[in-house]
């Protein structure tokens, strides 16, 4: 008997929070583009004219891009993940965990196991629609853990583990 512990299907767009971070550079870059007197004010020791002008421009566009980019491609996954759940474009593998490599509490690699042949690999610090809770930052996955990994490609779908 299994237990799910994760279904990207059931979580919603969880990952909205890193396009939405990127509004705060677009307000930022708002104001120094449409309220240069109150930047000036707030920093009167920067850069001065057209060098300001221009840098106020470069840093409210690249925001706006930013943002916008971040928000397509993190909802276009978001869609492609519930979409291949319920059309059924996905495989099954069940089994026990091998080969598994944690990642470091601090980051820097990716954790890493296999289940019947098949190889997954994911981090906290990726931003993703898939299962990515790593065991150093209390994730379930260890060694000799038996599981039913419901995937499309690299991205763990739904994740159930043996009671």
């Amino acid at each position: 008997m299994f237990k799910t512990i994760f279904d990207a299907g059931q979580q919603g767009y969880t990952t909205i929070w890193f396009p939405t971070f990127g509004l705060i550079f677009v307000v930022i870059g708002a104001l120094l583009v449409f309220r240069p007197a109150l930047m000036l004010t707030l920093l009167p020791n920067g850069l001065q004219g057209r060098a300001r002008k221009i840098f106020s421009w470069f840093f409210f566009i690249f925001a706006l891009l930013w943002t916008a980019i971040s928000f397509i491609v993190t909802f276009l996954e978001y869609l492609k993940v519930t979409s291949d759940l319920s059309a059924g474009r996905y495989s099954v593998v069940e089994g026990t965990v091998t080969d598994f490599v944690p990642m470091p509490y601090g980051g820097h690699s990716l954790e890493r196991f296999t289940v019947n042949g098949n190889s997954f690999s994911y981090s906290d610090y990726v931003v993703t629609s898939g299962f990515h809770n790593t065991a150093s930052h209390g994730g379930p996955i260890r060694e000799g853990l038996r599981v039913r990994i419901t995937y499309s490609g690299n991205l763990i779908l739904r994740l159930d583990v043996a009671e």
